[in-house]
Order: C-alpha cells, then structure tokens, then sequence
C-alpha cells in the first residue's frame, strides 16, 4: 500500500471517528446514561474548564478554537445551570475567570463515567495489548498533528 493510500484511508477513519463522536444518537445515549441534560458543545467547554482551572474567557475560545461569541453564550448557558462561576482577577478591575462549580465537576464525572462506559461496552471484544497499542499510535498521531504542518515546496515552473 502506497503512503498516499495509506494516508487517505487514516484521513477517511478519522472523518469517520468525528461523525459517530458527533452523532446526536450518541450524544442521546450518553445523556441518558449521565442523567444529564447539557449539549455537547456545552459539555465540551465545561470539561476544558475543568481541565484547564480558573480562565480567562479569551484564552479558553483560543484553546478550544471558538470565536469568542460563540463561547460566551455557552458560558452563560453554564452560568445559569450553576456549572460555572465568573470571578474576578486580583488586580485587574475589569477582567474576570471562568471557573466550575462543584455542580458543575459532578457533571464532567458523571458524562466521563458515561462515556467510558459505553466505549468499554463497544470494545469489550478488544483485548488489552491490542488497546494498548491502538492507544499508543492514537498518542503519536495526536503529537504529530499538534505540530506544525511542514510547508510544501513549490517547484518553479520554467
């Protein structure tokens, strides 16, 4: 099998992985499994808020790759639910941290919870060297994509 080949078919698995990760269908089992009733988008900004402590709403939109807009209507949707609490930065009187609550860490437990629950139901035939080595080369991928795409050369025509 070529490189390009090769390539194509990785590009096409992970076109594939983000539709069934994205799929509402999934989404609907999950919710359901967590007790939870949260988008995922919602869901998405809460567990990097989790991940990331108390931050700064420009620098989590950056992070998360969300027009600034877009991140501020789900933080008040996540206000409003009591996941999240804005607070103020010592020092500067006009800027403010987004940071979760206790309802709002209880939540990312149990979608987290619900979602390696279902992942281990789908791979339950898989056996551990096989997910240690899919884990493994998905760990290297996600390094080299992180890096900068190298620049292609142009060849210059005559």
């Amino acid at each position: 099998m070529s490189d390009r080949v090769g390539v194509h078919r990785l590009q096409d698995a992970i076109v594939d992985l983000q539709r069934i990760t994205n799929s509402r269908k999934l989404h609907a089992v999950r919710s359901v499994r967590a007790g939870v009733a949260i988008t995922p988008v919602a869901g998405s900004v809460l567990r990097h808020i989790v991940e990331e402590g108390p931050v700064r709403p420009a620098l989590l939109a950056e992070r998360m790759r969300m027009q600034p807009s877009a991140l501020s209507r789900q933080l008040k949707v996540l206000e409003a639910e009591g996941c999240i609490e804005r607070v103020p930065i010592p020092g500067d009187k006009r800027g403010w941290l987004v940071r979760v609550t206790r309802r709002g860490r209880g939540i990312v437990a149990r979608l987290e919870r619900a979602d390696d629950d279902i992942l281990a139901g789908q791979l339950r035939h898989w056996s551990a060297p096989d997910l240690d080595t899919m884990n493994g080369l998905l760990d290297r991928l996600i390094h080299d994509l992180r890096a900068p795409a190298p620049v292609a050369s142009r060849k210059k025509v005559p």
